[in-house]
């Protein structure tokens, strides 16, 4: 495909950081989107600045789902979700198709561990790891120490109870599940590789990619080939797909950037996303996290 020289978006576009001398959009809230699922690496405190800039499109398409905080502002009949971890797609077929019944199920599971804390999140967990429930997932991903999905080599999820937390009260996951579920009719989940996705995007579409880091360890899909990455991203191009692409960062004094070909995008921008959960939990210190968002447009 033919060069195309990266672009920074417009100074008059960004505030400026006088403490850093350098724009950067500054850290919002997370806004309109309902908290659902907790998933290592939401872009809930980024979806409404990322919602702004999504260009008129025919069909969304999300191929790495996670907690789906930007399919919540494009949510409608025909839009194309997936991910490649099954028991999550089958929580969000949860959402769309049986609220009430997943909220009825979060609100048991949260009584049986108020009466018997630590201990039922234990057993929920050895559940899981048997059967694989998305009610389990669910409940797990709530209750597990600040909401980081891990998994052992073998694939069995791994991660402790938050000693500090209980969950979020049912009456309040109730709220969230059906303002969810209002919007998700007629959206389409998928448990599929983000190759097989990206083959139905066509001319007049738009994509929006958030892969796991390079170096992922501990999640349920291993480390991203990022040379075949690289060659979906050109194919989106040379089909007339726009896309967004969240891809790597920096968190405290630690840069995560990743080499994207600059004849793939046109433009980046960066976001501060708030406090990174999984160094606090790792490695001790609060650390501030930016992100990259590469465009094509």
């Amino acid at each position: 495909m033919e060069s195309i020289t990266p672009l920074l978006f417009p100074l008059s576009e960004l505030p400026i950081d006088s403490r850093r001398g350098r724009s950067r959009e500054h850290h919002a809230p997370h806004g309109d989107v309902p908290s659902l699922l907790k998933w290592t690496g939401s872009k809930r405190s980024q979806a409404t600045r990322i919602a702004r800039i999504v260009p008129p499109h025919n069909r969304y398409f999300e191929p790495f789902l996670g907690s789906g905080a930007l399919l919540f502002h494009f949510a409608k009949a025909g839009v194309f979700a997936s991910d490649i971890y099954a028991p999550l797609i089958e929580f969000w077929k949860l959402v769309r198709d049986e609220p009430h019944y997943l909220a009825e199920d979060y609100a048991s599971q949260w009584r049986s561990l108020q009466d018997d804390l630590p201990s039922y999140f234990y057993v929920v967990r050895k559940r899981f790891n048997q059967n694989h429930r998305p009610e389990d997932l669910n409940f797990l991903m709530r209750t597990c120490v600040n909401g980081i999905v891990r998994f052992s080599k073998d694939g069995r999820f791994n991660n402790s109870f938050h000693l500090s937390r209980r969950g979020m009260v049912p009456k309040s996951f109730r709220q969230a599940v059906l303002e969810w579920s209002k919007r998700l009719s007629g959206v389409e989940f998928h448990s599929c590789d983000y190759v097989e996705a990206l083959q139905r995007a066509h001319s007049g579409d738009f994509t929006y990619l958030d892969p796991p880091y390079s170096g992922n360890k501990q999640r349920y899909i291993g480390d991203l080939d990022v040379a075949r990455f690289f060659v979906e991203l050109d194919s989106l191009n040379q089909r007339g797909v726009k896309w967004a692409l969240s891809f790597d960062g920096s968190r405290g004094n630690r840069d995560y950037k990743g080499t994207l070909p600059p004849g793939i995008y046109k433009r980046v921008l960066n976001l501060e996303s708030g406090y990174s959960a999984v160094a606090k939990v790792l490695n001790g210190p609060i650390q501030q996290v930016t992100e990259s968002l590469y465009l094509n447009y």
